[in-house]
């Protein structure tokens, strides 16, 4: 089965992602690239394997939790003009981690995952300061996963409820969820992402 074009896959579920991308793919001309974080280091590889010919359709595809900034800019000229052969498949927990110039180049598939973790419940356009402490008293006691799960769903429901952050503020969310997979204090990552949303209001 050719595929046309190349495009996104958006799941928040990556090991569902993983596997939709295993049983609807070929796998005999599938390359996958999946660290945790794509870095400039990651673009240098998919550019170099999109470069070594095939005389049949080739699907390189990559699976992050992030993509650096850089890394997405070095993409940026082998997408809008990939080599003979070759169709990208760019795949990412939330549409928002890739830049609007890489959007506005690829279609957009979203593949919707079973709705769990720790939700906030927060209705950041009324909230204040005592909201943010008493949320913190509430969710002191969360496990690494479930502090990664908070902010990734702070993130979404922000997104959700109209609240624009810039791409600085989507990289420092993508920073903070980075540093709750290190084991930091996750009081500390879930007070930074709250006063982030705070600060974007009034700005």
């Amino acid at each position: 089965m050719k595929i046309e074009g190349s495009y996104i896959v958006v799941c928040r579920d990556l090991d569902k992602l993983k596997s939709y991308i295993f049983e609807n793919y070929p796998s005999k001309n599938l390359k996958l690239f999946a660290p945790d974080d794509f870095l400039i280091d990651d673009a240098k590889a998919v550019i170099k394997e999109a470069y070594i010919a095939e005389s049949e359709q080739k699907i390189i595809v990559t699976l992050s939790k992030s993509y650096n900034i850089y890394a997405q800019n070095s993409l940026l000229k082998i997408l809008e003009e990939p080599p003979r052969n070759i169709t990208f498949i760019l795949c990412a927990p939330s549409k928002t981690i890739f830049l609007p110039t890489i959007r506005s180049r690829l279609y957009i598939k979203t593949i919707e995952a079973e709705k769990t973790g720790v939700k906030s419940g927060i209705d950041f356009k009324k909230m204040g300061i005592g909201d943010i402490y008493f949320f913190l008293k509430e969710h002191n006691f969360l496990s690494k996963e479930e502090i990664k799960s908070l902010l990734q769903n702070i993130l979404n429901e922000a997104i959700e409820q109209n609240i624009r952050l810039t791409e600085e503020e989507l990289e420092e969310f993508r920073k903070l969820i980075h540093l709750a997979e290190l084991n930091s204090k996750g009081a500390n990552l879930i007070l930074c992402a709250l006063l982030c949303i705070y600060e974007r209001r009034y700005r």
